[in-house]
Order: structure tokens, then sequence, then C-alpha cells
């Protein structure tokens, strides 16, 4: 089911999320950034490289799905860039202004869809019939999760 204030509330949040990224860049010392809790687990650094990278993989589903009569979507697996080291090196910074760029652009596009294409579906291998408006609410949780994984792993002992 669809509600259009469901969707102009998680807009809001994701258009949120880079400054409240920033806020916390300014509130955590710089060394907390760069401890990782495990080795098959992001830094808080590292997650901001994560956070661009998926939101450029969630902007090319939704056009994927706005332009494509029903398209196959492809699975995103966070943890190929733990093995490859993507996101080794860089900046707090760099990070968060990457991700804010790249949150930009599917801000602008999300705005410019009519209604009606924001129930528009693709087929998610995992998902099964998958809208461009269950893939805002996912955005929505994926960005409240590591927006705490941030705030979690910047403060555990080292």
């Amino acid at each position: 089911m669809y509600h259009s204030y469901v969707w102009e509330e998680c807009v809001e949040a994701l258009e949120k999320t880079p400054s409240a990224l920033r806020r916390l860049a300014e509130l955590l010392p710089a060394e907390r950034w760069e401890h990782r809790p495990a080795p098959d687990r992001y830094s808080p650094k590292e997650l901001l490289y994560h956070l661009a990278e998926v939101e450029e993989a969630f902007y090319a589903r939704y056009r994927l799905i706005a332009e494509q009569e029903r398209p196959q979507l492809t699975v995103y697996d966070p943890h190929d860039a733990l093995s490859e080291e993507r996101f080794a090196g860089g900046s707090v910074e760099e990070g968060i202004s990457r991700f804010a760029e790249a949150r930009a652009r599917s801000l602008q596009f999300l705005r410019s869809l009519p209604e009606e294409a924001r129930l528009r579906t693709g087929i998610h291998p995992e998902f099964g019939e998958w809208s461009i408006f269950q893939q805002v609410q996912l955005c929505v949780a994926h960005d409240l999760l590591h927006l705490s994984d941030v705030v979690l792993r910047s403060t555990e002992p080292r």
C-alpha cells in the first residue's frame, strides 16, 4: 500500500542523512573513524564509502525501474568491497562528500517522479516484485542502520 505522506517523510529522512554524518564528523574523534570492530565489518569511515557506493547502486535501480517494464534487478553484496579493500584510504570528509553528492542526485530524481511511478516495479532475485517506493523505504532503513553503526563503532573501546 502506498501513502504519499510516507513517501514525503522518507524523502525528508534521506535528505537529512548527509547532514547527520557531517555533524557526527564534527563530534567524534578522528581516530575513532578508523577502527574496524572485526575483519569482516566496516570501520565508521569505510561505512561512509559504503553508503556512497550503495547510493549509486540504488540510484541505478530507481532509474531502471522507472524507465523499463519490470526489469530484472541485481543483488548488491556489501562483502565484495570488504574483500577487495575498496574503501581503504580516503578521508572522512571525502567519504561524506561522495555520499552527499550521490544522495543529492538520487533525491533530485526521486522528487521528479510522478506519483504513479513510485509504485513501478522490478524483479529482485531475493525480494521478488520490488517497487521504487519499497526501495526508498529500504534506503531509509539502511541509512538508520549505518548512522547507528557510525555512532556505536566510533565509541567502542579499542
